[in-house]
């Protein structure tokens, strides 16, 4: 298969390392280069085999993390400017992008979301909820393609209402007023309402955020009611195992294994069939996650495992020490076994995900 590589500036470092050699690549002609020559302006190519897994690993993030960035701005400025002529069509469009990205490499995704949710958790967090809700709703059987892509529009306008809240928590250190639960708890229904005046008349999507804090007991909020409506039960999973994963000022983030617990714990028997999907399609350990090796090296999980607890993992630094050259580790070796993930505020600012896996290659 080949990989377009569309700008070669960045090249010039790899081949000084010897990560890539000039025999590797192609112009846009199929023809190999020749080394005495500068490299091309217009784009090259490279053939998936003649390249190491750190390499190809690279070229496949750098195209589709400018391709989730994308989205995102595209995504941040439909919430914000709400207009009513474009806002529909966007989401449609945003809705497709997100889906083709779940088919074509998910973990690669689901990490950079992950890693990057704090960057700006108003947008971020429902792009990774809906990458999340689209890989369950496939593989969960209870919705076809045209219910998954009004859940999935759902997923990334179900928090339109409280964005300018959910900046401010950003940085907020102590715990939720009174006034701010009073607006998280009227969201769903204010979210639906804004959306119906932006011109959204399916009513799946409209009813998947209106209901996606409601619970089937009944405990649930804003009214309580017993929610029967499996694909905002699905929504709410997504939305809340995402939301105890992402890293807040005034707490620490969970662990998967205890954001699974917990939605177990307090789940019925359809919320606890999509976590145990969410749970066999991400692992003990999702891409994104930030873990400890046997070795006391801290690395990022970057791609599932096997088993849900042998991700392969992007390690960056030691714990204590300095920082090792980075590589990419399988942690179904013994001597590199997860020991534990980690809270992301232990470490605090962290390197994006594109610049550490530069440092790989």
């Amino acid at each position: 298969m080949l990989i377009t590589i569309p700008d070669p500036a960045f090249l010039q470092p790899l081949l000084q390392r010897k990560s890539i050699a000039y025999e590797h690549l192609y112009n846009t002609r199929g023809q190999r280069l020749d080394q005495a020559k500068r490299l091309p302006a217009d784009g090259l190519l490279a053939l998936e085999s003649e390249l190491g897994r750190a390499t190809l690993l690279y070229f496949q993030a750098r195209e589709l993390f400018d391709e989730l960035h994308c989205s995102y701005r595209v995504l941040s400025k439909a919430l914000l400017d709400e207009d009513p002529l474009t806002f529909v069509p966007v989401i449609n469009e945003l809705a497709q992008r997100v889906r083709m990205v779940s088919e074509r490499q998910f973990d690669l995704a689901y990490a950079y979301l992950s890693w990057h949710t704090s960057d700006d958790y108003p947008v971020m967090h429902p792009l990774l909820v809906a990458l999340t809700l689209t890989r369950v709703a496939e593989r969960s059987g209870y919705f076809d393609a045209e219910a998954t892509e009004s859940l999935l529009k759902a997923a990334l306008t179900m928090n339109i209402s409280m964005l300018a809240l959910q900046a401010r928590l950003r940085g907020q250190t102590e715990p939720l007023s009174r006034e701010q639960r009073e607006v998280i708890r009227r969201h769903p229904e204010q979210s639906a309402s804004k959306l119906s005046l932006l011109g959204v008349m399916d009513e799946l999507w409209l009813e998947t955020v209106r209901l996606h804090h409601e619970l089937p007991d009944g405990s649930g909020y804003p009214t309580q009611v017993r929610n029967e409506h499996p694909g905002s039960v699905l929504l709410g999973v997504c939305d809340s195992f995402n939301a105890r994963m992402a890293q807040r000022e005034y707490r620490a983030n969970f662990t998967a294994e205890q954001a699974v617990k917990d939605l177990f714990s307090h789940g019925s028997a359809l919320s606890s069939d999509f976590t145990a999907i969410i749970l066999e399609e991400l692992g003990i350990y999702p891409a994104g996650s930030l873990v400890q090796l046997m070795g006391n090296q801290i690395g990022c999980s970057l791609i599932r495992g096997e088993t849900a607890t042998t991700p392969t993992v992007l390690a960056f630094k030691n714990l204590p020490g300095d920082a090792p050259t980075p590589a990419l580790l399988d942690t179904a070796l013994e001597h590199h076994k997860v020991r534990c993930a980690l809270p992301r505020r232990d470490l605090g600012q962290l390197p994006g995900l594109l610049e550490l896996l530069g440092r790989v290659v």
